[in-house]
């Protein structure tokens, strides 16, 4: 089986939340703040999705699993929160931060939204939006020059203006194909 660079994509985000110090982009926090945690994925959310090519994941009542991702439970390292007609999932990483991916659901198309750091636009978004007091960056990795950013946002309505004003990168579309 081949990797499609469109296929790694959504693998390597996926991952990220699963292994940890993968993500370019952590929060201080898990987001939403002081948002309740859900035990499970909304029923509606629940089955096999794919791009319609060579990447296909399914999502159950408490896990998700892909092709070449093992299964991920949802507990106290998996964090799954709504906001503004979003699920936000939250994985600590070994620093101690939280890596963040959004997924919006309509009918039966499912997108993922990331926040990527190699994008000099978001991270001028980032900036605007959170006043430059509340972003950390620095260099991961010396010899290739890659840049990681931490972002606390002082509140929920930063958070919103995060996701609404451009700070995210949409990652993947994939259509159910199973309920």
């Amino acid at each position: 089986m081949t990797m499609t660079p469109s296929r790694f994509v959504i693998l390597f985000l996926l991952s990220a939340l699963v292994w940890s110090g993968c993500s370019n982009v952590t929060f201080t926090q898990p987001m939403p703040l002081n948002r309740r945690d859900l035990p499970k994925f909304p029923s509606k959310w629940r089955g096999t999705w794919s791009d319609g090519k060579d990447m296909t994941i399914t999502i159950g009542e408490y896990y998700f699993e892909g092709d070449d991702l093992e299964k991920v439970a949802l507990g106290e390292d998996v964090l799954l929160r709504r906001f503004h007609g979003h699920l936000v999932l939250n994985q600590p990483e070994e620093n101690g931060k939280w890596s963040v991916l959004l997924g919006r659901r309509w009918k039966d198309e499912l997108k993922l939204w990331t926040f990527d750091g190699a994008e000099e636009a978001k991270v001028a978004v980032w900036s605007t939006i959170l006043n430059d007091s509340s972003i950390t960056e620095f260099t991961r990795d010396e010899e290739l020059g890659v840049k990681a950013y931490t972002l606390a946002p002082q509140n929920n309505a930063a958070f919103r203006k995060l996701i609404t004003e451009g700070g995210t990168t949409e990652s993947y579309t994939l259509r159910r194909i199973e309920p």
